[in-house]
């Protein structure tokens, strides 16, 4: 197990720092990807594969792809699919006979016949479906359905009244952006639960309260709801009554005793807000708009008791089974989330509070229905509200500009099996023959079912090579091919896009050929998904870190260029040499590492990580980092503490936040005021640059990230120090003191840097027995 004792990164690819094509750009550049043509919706790890299992494990990576269905451009077509008797839908990848009017299947083989409104189609006029320059289609149906429905759950435990200032605008904010057809129905909570009347049949205000203590079911729902019609209305007849009703909304009256936590019970709340959906729009695409001030306390759900004299649950607590609300919670959850997802219902999150609010708990539930997470501090924030507006963007039809209620197929050829999906879904258990026999994340179905899909969504799809039947031997050995069926609703459309690819086969095992196919983002992200989904079931943080060291260390060692037992000799080739970088730091982020975090906030790392596209994950994996001086153009460093020095301004974006980090000097000359002075205008010009970069960066990202500007010394730059590689430690620096002196010593610091993982890699990699 000598592999356990790597703790960092190679030095011959430190290159990669210096030009990251993948990663975001300051202002000049994002304006270059801007104009560039769409990333494909689907993106493998490897670009061609081995027809056997034997040849696909010495691949060290697995065989995947992330698929981001929505988020592409897609061709509309106005008429139902064509599907053959497997369920695949007919694409370009299919064999047409054009005399006998049928065509052949890629994905079962079997020969159908077209029916006859195709009678007109001949080679040269093909319907869209069957040409190539349309890779993604989309079949649009009108449909009479339910209109959408939005529930909004609002906690009124507000510490201060200036909090709950915030937190209505905040609310009205959400209402403004809604869209008139929808219908809303308004919940708040503190020690109760208050369905609120939006008739405006009377001339005060009446709610429906419901005991804080008890989960509302479905049926409890329906015995008190006798008329939902009050309760939920479009929003152009309640908006009125919807906006008094929030803006007149008061702190919770119940009294909280000295040293206690005021009576919050969010799970009974959310119960309801589901029990009401399942009452007037079952099976219809809807969600739960949930804003939250602290920790449920009271009823089903709760995660601290009420007396301060108990703290929180954290890691430790959990690992070491002392947090006895911990099991009680999630079970609730992962109830309350089965229930959603079934009626094809999203619980999405809007969380400010300084504390935890148990999102660690409630994440089954937002992974599961596929709903949004934003979380800061104070409800007054900026990136809030950005968040909040960005999250109800519009098609060019003005329909919301997300899926709901949706299920998503894969199909396969024969020769190749799906293992697996990890993402914001669940799966229905849908069996087929493109099942796999081994499960990784999410297995043992080819159908996937989500609540909310956006274009931000990505699922990480895993598949093996399989073993054809005899009669279905395919003619073209060469290559594979996977189907990706989205069915999602959106406004009153019933649509199903449709990506097929194909997939080259290796029919010769030549790992120098394959190698020239890895797509080192894309097997990064992979890879950080599954050891996160691993991490998430219940692994030690040793074994996952264990985990990952085995696969690059393997990885190095069958693809790298080195003489046997010769560690100075090792090279990689240009298209794996970020992989260990991506690696190293992926090992010491907070994806892995739960040290100094508390679990809501790994819980909310993790969600994140597992919705977000190739692009943004290889950013929350290795943030970048550009320097700016007054005497040379901007130009990337590396994520390495000897990038920081007194006479520049470096711009680090980790996704979560983007943070302009001013050195000593720069930091002394703006306390002296020489930003302001009008002769040195230069130096305010200077300053404006990293600025316009770091708005451009968070212009168009969600959720908003934090922009902050900061110096040498101050709180914040703490973000900076806490990614960056640590070049100079005390680890390093005295003598007989080194870092894995002892043969097959297990020691795991984050004082490690790139420098003692090179030797350690190297040497491990090289090794005669590997």
């Amino acid at each position: 197990n000598s592999f356990c004792t790597l703790l960092g990164c190679l030095p011959w690819f430190c290159r990669a720092h210096h030009a990251m094509a993948d990663q975001q750009q300051p202002q000049e550049q994002q304006q270059q990807q801007q104009q560039a043509p769409a990333a494909p919706p689907v993106r493998w790890s490897w670009g061609a594969f081995p027809m056997n299992r034997i040849d696909a494990t010495r691949m060290v990576i697995p065989l995947g792809a992330l698929v981001s269905p929505l988020s592409v451009e897609a061709t509309e077509l106005n008429y139902a699919p064509l599907t053959c008797a497997c369920g695949a839908v007919l694409n370009p990848e299919c064999v047409v006979d054009h005399r006998s009017k049928a065509w052949q299947c890629c994905i079962c083989l079997a020969r159908n016949a077209f029916p006859a409104h195709y009678a007109s189609m001949t080679e040269h006029h093909l319907p869209a479906e069957l040409m190539r320059c349309y890779p993604v289609v989309e079949y649009v149906k009108p449909v009479q359905v339910a209109p959408t429905v939005f529930v909004l759950v609002v906690d009124t435990c507000v510490d201060t009244e200036s909090e709950a200032e915030n937190m209505r605008d905040a609310v009205l904010r959400t209402i403004n952006q809604l869209p008139e057809e929808a219908h809303v129905a308004l919940i708040t909570f503190g020690a109760t639960v208050q369905l609120h009347d939006l008739s405006g049949a009377t001339d005060f205000p009446r709610s429906l309260v419901f005991r804080g203590s008890t989960e509302v079911t479905p049926e409890m729902m329906a015995r008190f709801v006798r008329h939902p019609d009050r309760y939920v209305k479009p929003l152009a007849d309640a908006e009125f009554a919807l906006t008094t009703l929030v803006e007149e909304l008061a702190v919770d009256c119940w009294p909280v005793a000295k040293d206690h936590r005021p009576l919050r019970c969010t799970g009974a709340a959310l119960s309801s807000a589901a029990s009401l959906l399942q009452l007037v729009a079952p099976k219809t695409g809807s969600g739960v708009l949930s804003f939250l001030s602290g920790a449920c306390t009271e009823g089903p759900g709760a995660v601290v008791p009420c007396p301060r004299e108990h703290m929180i649950r954290t890691h430790t607590d959990i690992r070491d089974k002392r947090a006895p609300l911990y099991e009680p919670a999630c079970t609730f959850y992962d109830g309350l989330m089965r229930r959603m997802v079934a009626q094809g219902h999203a619980l999405h999150v809007i969380s400010a509070c300084l504390d935890q609010v148990g999102l660690s708990e409630m994440r089954g539930c937002i992974l599961a229905t596929g709903g949004v997470l934003v979380t800061t501090d104070l409800w007054k924030r900026g990136q809030l509200k950005a968040s909040i507006e960005r999250f109800f963007e519009r098609t060019s039809s003005g329909a919301l500009a997300m899926g709901l209620n949706a299920t998503m197929d894969v199909h396969t050829s024969p020769t190749l099996k799906v293992t697996g999906v990890i993402g914001q879904c669940i799966g229905t258990g849908k069996r087929s023959p493109s099942v796999a026999e081994t499960e990784v994340g999410l297995g043992g179905t080819s159908q996937w079912a989500t609540s909310y899909v956006d274009s931000r969504s990505t699922y990480a799809v895993f598949f093996e090579p399989g073993v054809p039947p005899p009669n279905q031997q395919p003619t073209d050995k060469s290559s594979r091919f996977a189907q990706f069926v989205l069915r999602y609703q959106q406004g009153q459309t019933e649509r199903i896009r449709v990506i097929t690819v194909r997939h080259q086969v290796a029919q010769t095992t030549n790992f120098a050929e394959l190698g020239q196919t890895f797509d080192q983002v894309a097997a990064a992200v992979l890879l950080a998904r599954i050891a996160v989904h691993r991490a998430e079931q219940g692994a030690q943080h040793f074994d996952v870190l264990r985990w990952i060291d085995k696969h690059v260390i393997r990885l190095v060692s069958r693809f790298g260029d080195y003489a046997k037992d010769q560690p100075e000799s090792l090279k990689l080739a240009p298209h794996f040499s970020n992989f260990p970088l991506f690696m190293f730091h992926l090992r010491r982020s907070a994806y892995i590492h739960v040290f100094n975090n508390s679990p809501d906030e790994t819980a909310v790392n993790r969600i994140l990580l597992l919705k977000t596209n190739a692009n943004d994950s290889i950013v929350m994996i290795h943030p970048t980092l550009f320097s700016y001086t007054m005497t040379e153009p901007v130009r990337p460093v590396p994520l390495d503490s000897s990038s920081c020095t007194p006479d520049n301004a470096l711009l680090l974006d980790t996704f979560f936040e983007v943070l302009i980090h001013h050195g000593a000097t720069i930091k002394a000359w703006r306390q002296a005021g020489y930003e302001e002075h009008p002769d040195y205008a230069h130096f305010k010009a200077f300053l404006e640059v990293p600025r316009a970069d770091a708005r451009a960066l968070a212009a168009n990202r969600f959720p908003a990230p934090r922009l902050i500007e900061c110096g040498q010394g101050d709180g914040d730059g703490r973000i900076l120090y806490n990614r960056i590689n640590p070049t100079r430690t005390h680890n390093n620096s005295q003598p007989g003191n080194e870092y894995g002196g002892n043969s097959g010593e297990l020691v795991y610091t984050d004082d490690a840097n790139l420098q003692t993982f090179t030797a350690h890699l190297k040497k491990l990699a090289v090794q005669s027995n590997n």
